[in-house]
């Protein structure tokens, strides 16, 4: 090996080292000091993008984590509020069981008044950041009406329609001891063909004028005008519910039903929203809005938004519900002259059953009378003659008879209604806690499973990369002195020109 003096060859080779081994002892000081062996892109393409991938999807987990907790305190919140009205309503149930001889209408009626105030303090107060699931309203601090929240990364959408539990909402506006139900005769002849029940709450506002000079009778924001169509349905088609529907919303021949026996709307400008209980909203062009739902029965129920205020909220509605009575049993013809047929009583009970879910304290006798109270009904001599004229639930040849009935037993009867309909929106808030709180657990266990995803792919073992360190410590500090030796090669070179 010749000595060059211009070109160190072994210095060339010992700083090669030296800057080989500082480098990796660079990248195992980062590791150590990260906990990751898999820092950027260069480190391991594949790897750093699978993980940064992985992370994203812990972000927007993370999201959805937020936005379950908010979801799941609204809920809770209408759970209290739920609770508080429950336990008026039952508490209002024992004082009006004490009305017996002795006991002073006008106590009740206070006992009312003050229990009714405490159910619209307990559902305009559950509110929670703005969202009110039981005012059936905005304003007085409450933003939203109704719960909406993504569930997953891939952006479905868990949604709860909210209620209106408040006094209105219950059908006790102006509920009192002298609270008026109706009588409706039914009589004895076998439904047949197309017929309907339809009743109406008492408007806020009354009509007044006659002629060019009339107005038509309102409701509000806090009250509104709600119109009711019980449509009896012998075939189970829906056809003449689908009719009043088309009716309600302004005519025409919009919705319909598709093979599998959904609604659709065809009109162009209508959208529509699916909310977590399966209920459907369509809001059209016209400003109109529909809910398309179902009961306890299974019966389809068409609420239509036909007025509004000037925030949104409804001030007139329309309930159309479809009585199946398609699966009705029993022998069609009556055992005693006068009496109704066992079918035909089969077919009533489907039919109280139907008022009952819609809020309506529904009651029906031997003689194949139902006793209506409750959603603040329309009892008035204008309100029965209308009744009287529109309703034809037999083929007898005038409607069946309607006459207002009062009586202690009403009001009871219209009370344990606005009981049953709290219990019922207690389930649905109850159910949709119980599915926020699955998806809770599911959304953080899928978290935690892609976060050690990402830790399985990205950490670094600290045993082995320690011991790494101390290796190339030790082998840095040799090659600086190899670099050392290589550059006093020269001075050798000048040892031998001495003489």
């Amino acid at each position: 090996m010749s000595l060059s003096i211009n070109t160190n060859t072994a210095a060339m080779a010992a700083l090669q080292s030296l800057n080989q081994t500082t480098a990796d002892l660079n990248k195992t000081e980062n590791t150590v000091s990260t906990g990751k062996s898999v820092n950027t892109a260069s480190d391991n393409p594949a790897l750093y993008s699978i993980a940064q991938n992985m992370t994203a999807q812990i972000s927007t987990l993370s999201g959805v984590s937020t936005g379950l907790q908010f979801s799941a305190q609204v809920l809770n919140t209408a759970t209290t509020g739920l609770s508080s009205i429950s336990s008026a309503l039952q508490s209002l149930a024992t004082t009006i069981g004490t009305n017996t001889t002795g006991v002073d209408n006008s106590t009740l009626n206070d006992a009312i008044t003050k229990t009714l105030a405490s159910i619209d303090s307990a559902a305009t107060g559950a509110k929670f950041q703005g969202v009110n699931l039981l005012s059936g309203q905005t304003g007085n601090g409450t933003t939203y009406t109704s719960l909406s929240t993504a569930m997953d990364a891939q952006g479905s959408t868990f949604t709860q329609n909210g209620f209106n539990v408040t006094s209105a909402g219950l059908g006790l506006t102006n509920l009192s001891m002298d609270t008026a139900g109706m009588d409706i005769a039914l009589g004895s002849t076998n439904y047949t063909g197309s017929q309907s029940l339809q009743l109406s709450s008492v408007p806020a506002v009354a009509s007044t004028g006659t002629g060019t000079a009339a107005t038509a009778a309102m409701g509000t924001a806090t009250d509104p005008l709600v119109s009711y169509n019980f449509v009896m349905d012998e075939a189970g088609t829906k056809a003449d519910a689908l009719t009043a529907l088309n009716s309600a919303v302004g005519g025409g021949t919009g919705f319909s039903l598709d093979t599998n026996g959904k609604l659709t709307n065809s009109t162009a400008g209508t959208t529509s929203t699916t909310a977590s209980d399966g209920s459907v909203t369509f809001s059209l062009a016209n400003g109109k809005s529909v809910v398309a739902s179902k009961d306890g029965n299974g019966n389809a129920v068409y609420t239509v938004t036909t007025g509004t205020d000037a925030n949104g909220n409804a001030t007139a509605k329309t309930v159309i519900s479809d009585v199946d009575l398609s699966g009705a049993t029993g022998n069609a013809t009556a055992t005693t002259t006068g009496s109704p047929s066992q079918l035909m009583v089969n077919k009533t009970n489907l039919l109280t059953q139907a008022m009952q879910y819609q809020g309506f304290a529904v009651s029906r006798d031997s003689d194949n009378h139902l006793t209506v109270a409750g959603n603040n009904l329309d009892t008035s001599s204008a309100a029965l003659t209308a009744a009287t004229t529109a309703n034809t639930l037999n083929k007898d040849a005038t409607p069946p008879a309607i006459t207002a009935v009062t009586g202690a037993a009403v009001v009871s009867a219209v009370v344990q209604s606005a009981i049953s309909s709290v219990t019922r929106t207690a389930a649905s808030i109850g159910y949709s806690s119980t599915t926020i709180s699955n998806l809770q657990t599911t959304t953080s266990s899928l978290s935690d499973a892609l976060t050690t995803g990402v830790g399985a792919l990205t950490d670094a073992d600290l045993a082995a990369e320690s011991a790494k360190l101390t290796s190339l410590q030790t082998k840095q500090q040799l090659a600086v002195q190899s670099l050392s030796i290589a550059n006093s090669q020269s001075s050798t070179l000048l040892s031998l020109f001495r003489g």
